[in-house]
């Protein structure tokens, strides 16, 4: 019997739980998880700044988790050839995309053609969020460092 082979992609910068929720309940679709992690010049691209984590730190961490059976780079966002050079059945993302598909190329292609499957987005946590907390916080975070020094 074939493998059902589920592919997502991500920048997975600080990885989070929101981040782990969404590989595992990926992995639960199908019996093989490709993830492709975002190259630091794609998140540039289309988030402006760079990533906290540099690309290898990325990879690092989501080649640990155990639900993740293989990890690919990510030089575009819904990279259609990718997906199916890969022989991918299922493309996951977040459902905060839902209603957005038809402004972004690749990802009307993978809904039009039945490909697209939808995860819950954890509510209240992202790593903007985090990025903005550490960031309001940062002369407080600033003065414990150098009281640990």
């Amino acid at each position: 019997m074939a493998k059902k082979i589920i592919f997502t992609g991500g920048s997975f910068d600080m990885l989070h739980m929101g981040h782990v929720n969404v590989l595992k309940e990926s992995k639960k679709l199908g019996d093989y998880l490709i993830v492709a992690v975002s190259t630091n010049k794609l998140i540039k691209m289309y988030k402006g700044t760079n990533p906290i984590l540099n690309y290898n730190q990325r990879v690092a961490i989501i080649k640990e988790l155990k639900c993740v059976d293989k990890v690919v780079k990510q030089t575009n966002i819904f990279d259609v050839e990718q997906f199916k050079a890969l022989k991918a059945d299922v493309f996951v993302i977040g459902d905060d995309w839902k209603g957005k598909e038809d402004s972004v190329p690749g990802l009307k292609w993978l809904k039009d053609n039945n490909y697209l499957a939808y995860i819950p987005y954890t509510k209240g946590l992202s790593s903007s969020m985090i990025k903005e907390k550490i960031i309001s916080h940062a002369v407080e975070i600033l003065k414990a460092q150098n009281k640990r020094k």
